[in-house]
């Protein structure tokens, strides 16, 4: 019987491997959706700001050709 208990431990050992490369993949996702979650906010901010520009330069353009006219 020592070849059983000899693979089990085996197999229990690689089970607590298993279950602490879950745990570090479980902790690197949680820091990638927080990174993809700033990303995000970035782009709404740029996008927002893009928008208030475009405005800006639109309200420039009208009154150049107001004042060209």
């Amino acid at each position: 019987m020592p070849y059983i208990e000899e693979r089990i431990d085996t197999v229990e050992s690689d089970i607590a491997e298993i279950k602490s490369d879950v745990a570090a993949i479980r902790a690197g996702q949680s820091g990638m959706e927080l990174k993809v979650n700033r990303v995000a906010q970035d782009v709404a901010e740029l996008k927002a700001g893009q928008i208030e520009i475009r405005d800006l330069l639109a309200r420039v353009v009208a009154r150049l050709e107001g004042v060209a006219s």
